[in-house]
């Protein structure tokens, strides 16, 4: 009898001390390591700063590792690890935010206002980012500690910054400061001369930063929206994309994805200064060929049917007319319209077509500014002579009319000569009744 009661009690301490140890054994980061998947997360885990943390510890909340709740979850992945043939890890994991602000770890009282040096020269501090979150966000931990190069395992990517200080900002302005993140540079930039020209000299004298570091900031942060696909099955969701409190709401408050599975990074550093600014037009062409594109387009405006160019119904682009190169009065290359690709597309008769629109627009825009000029000779003389209100009015006629010449006379009317005689015929009549209504002191 009691040789069977020493042998039960053996049992019972093999079988708990055997459960203490697996249990004990499960919860270190070895144990995770044996996964196949997890080869690449233990391995940038043993990198970081946290490689003396273990797993649990930050992936389970305080006092839920090891409920039984936990271990049924554990128990859920090992069987999908073993059934799965995947070699990476697809699903994000959310930490929860108690996890970090432990007493043992980073206590939220002293981590909110503590200056934290993210990299050489630039500080940060937690409470101001949390402060000025955009709609529908609710920062968490791992908003910005992601995991999303190998060697990187809860770390900050500094395009992560960049995505929420340069999306849809004007460079140097606002969330954009150069001087939010960076010192002024106390180095002289040039020595020669009397005075030596300094960063402090230029901030002060109001030089933009755009003048010498343009090209430091790349892309535009773009929702990618096809990504959506990737996690869900529904081209119905594609619709809802543009709701960015939804999606900040589902996705960052949510801690269902990071940044980057539906943006495309920003990139910020120093590059061939000369080339961005070369190859972007608007750097220097705000808008370029603004008027030509509203002659194509041929838009319905007060006073003015929808008249539609026929190349830009057809999907003709500029390139479709623009096929002669030539120099132009700087000697750079230039590609010009020609009656030559009138003819491939239509006939012979339309070569002569090109230069007698030419003509024809030519003399109606002389007309046009020579009645300009007699409209702006009335206004002046009756300034102090008619009513404000009757000034006023005129006025408005007058910048209406002005607007209108100058789609025609700076975007040469024959990208849609029709629309375009239909612009110079309100010309007219803006510029002739507001003659004839300050012309009138009856």
């Amino acid at each position: 009898m009691k040789k069977s009661l020493l042998i039960i009690g053996l049992l019972i301490l093999l079988a708990a001390s055997t459960i203490v140890a697996s249990e004990y054994y499960t919860t270190q980061p070895a144990f995770c390591n044996s996964c196949h998947i997890m080869q690449k997360p233990y391995n940038s885990w043993k990198k970081s700063n946290h490689k003396e943390v273990s797993c649990l510890k930050c992936h389970y909340a305080p006092g839920k590792g090891r409920s039984l709740k936990a271990k049924l979850k554990g128990l859920s992945q090992v069987f999908s690890y073993l059934a799965t043939k995947e070699r990476e890890v697809r699903k994000r994991t959310a930490i929860d935010d108690s996890s970090c602000i432990t007493l043992s770890c980073h206590p939220a009282e002293k981590l909110q206002a503590k200056k934290v040096q993210f990299t050489e020269k630039v500080p940060f501090v937690h409470q101001t980012h949390e402060d000025k979150t955009i709609e529908g966000q609710k920062l968490h931990c791992n908003t910005c500690h992601l995991h999303v190069k190998i060697d990187r395992h809860f770390e900050v990517p500094k395009e992560i910054c960049f995505l929420c200080h340069f999306k849809n900002t004007t460079f140097n302005k606002d969330r954009s400061k150069c001087l939010l993140c960076h010192k002024l540079p106390v180095e002289p930039i040039q020595k020669h001369g009397e005075k030596p020209i300094t960063h402090k000299f230029l901030k002060e004298s109001k030089v933009p930063c755009s003048s010498c570091h343009l090209e430091v900031i790349s892309g535009d942060g773009a929702i990618k929206k096809e990504s959506c696909l990737d996690c869900h099955d529904s081209m119905e969701t594609l619709k809802k994309a543009d709701d960015k409190k939804l999606m900040h709401e589902q996705h960052v408050a949510g801690q269902n994805a990071n940044c980057f599975n539906c943006h495309e990074p920003i990139q910020h550093k120093k590059i061939k200064f000369l080339d961005p600014v070369v190859k972007n037009c608007s750097s220097c062409h705000p808008e370029h060929h603004q008027y030509q594109k509203i002659l194509l387009r041929g838009d319905k405006m007060e006073g003015i049917t929808e008249s539609r160019n026929p190349m830009f119904i057809s999907g003709t682009n500029c390139l479709g007319c623009h096929v002669e190169t030539t120099l132009d009065k700087k000697g750079q290359k230039l590609m010009k319209g020609s009656s030559k690709a009138c003819v491939s597309c239509h006939s012979e008769n339309h070569e002569k077509m090109l230069q007698d629109w030419v003509d024809e627009l030519q003399k109606e825009i002389d007309d046009a500014i020579e009645l300009e000029k007699e409209a702006q000779e009335v206004i002046a003389n009756a300034k102090g002579k008619v009513s404000e209100e009757k000034l006023k009015k005129a006025m408005a006629m007058f910048k209406g009319g002005q607007s209108n010449l100058r789609v025609v006379q700076y975007g040469n009317g024959v990208h849609n000569k029709k629309y375009a005689i239909m612009l110079l015929d309100a010309v007219f009549i803006n510029f002739e009744d507001l003659i004839d209504d300050l012309n009138d002191t009856s």
